[in-house]
């Protein structure tokens, strides 16, 4: 997600579109900084939330759902995924959700083919709809649009704190677990048991699921620590009829420390806590 050190601000959003009164969020699409030469262009949802007010992440939990995005683009232009930041907890008592308040960026790159040109202004559109909630939820939907400039063309000025914000939301995308971690996992008597050998010294840590229906979200995790690590007790979900062969998600120790782990899930007759290690007894 490198960017050249030439760096020009891309492209302006036409407006802020928001559903009918009162929907508790305004949208934006916004793009980044990318040299005129680049075949990648970073642009992004801009949720402003009201206070109290959210959005789901792309596992929303007990309630809701996430965002849903249709592009639309011409020729030779093609989006890729949507980067989602790290999400928090939301809700309480037996009802947990997992979503975004006050501002969140969701961030995804628009690619053109490396053999086309484009001799004027490009216009994109997106249609994006969306559940907002608090005590209660309510939908909303956008119609957005910006232009891309022509290929090697000036491009208009815009806010500069769009860069700004494109960095900020860079920084709470989970990444892979470091490559000298090490990571297993179990089912026993209804939890799963994640163990962590991590590279330097944890004092807490939260797994959000990637898959629902798995874990109990609003069931407590609980952390403890070990010589060389940490165990991670997370309570399986009543609606889990049959083992599961991975567990994929996210292990989250602090504001942007996220980590993607999937880790194989053993099916084991007793859990052996032994120093640091977790192991299957046959």
């Amino acid at each position: 997600m490198g960017f050249a050190a030439c760096a020009i601000l891309l492209a302006v959003p036409v407006g802020i579109a928001q559903s009918a009164p009162p929907s508790h969020a305004k949208v934006e699409l916004i793009a980044d900084e990318v040299a005129p030469s680049a075949t990648t262009t970073w642009v992004g949802l801009l949720f402003h939330l009201d206070p109290g007010w959210h959005i789901y992440w792309q596992n929303a939990g007990d309630s809701g759902t996430p965002p849903k995005v249709d592009w639309r683009l011409p020729a030779a232009y093609r989006a890729g995924a949507i980067r989602w930041p790290q999400p928090v907890r939301l809700g309480g008592g037996s009802v947990i959700d997992y979503g975004y308040e006050d501002q969140v960026l969701l961030m995804a790159p628009i690619e053109r083919a490396a053999n086309s040109l484009a001799a004027a202004a490009v216009p994109i559109a997106v249609d994006v709809k969306y559940l907002v909630c608090r005590e209660v939820c309510i939908p909303g939907k956008a119609h957005l649009t910006l232009s891309l400039p022509a290929t090697g063309g000036d491009p208009p000025a815009q806010a500069p704190q769009w860069h700004a914000i494109f960095q900020n939301t860079r920084a709470q995308l989970p990444t892979p677990a470091p490559a000298g971690w090490k990571i297993s996992a179990a089912s026993e008597k209804r939890y799963f048991v994640l163990s962590v050998q991590p590279e330097t010294p944890v004092k807490s840590a939260t797994f959000f699921p990637l898959e629902s229906g798995q874990i109990e979200n609003s069931g407590p995790q609980t952390f403890t620590s070990t010589k060389n690590g940490f165990y991670l007790m997370i309570p399986e979900s009543d609606q889990l009829v049959k083992p599961i062969g991975t567990l994929r998600g996210l292990l989250v120790l602090g504001p942007g420390r996220a980590y993607e782990i999937a880790p194989h899930v053993l099916q084991a007759s007793r859990i052996i806590q032994n120093g640091s290690e977790l192991r299957r007894q046959q």
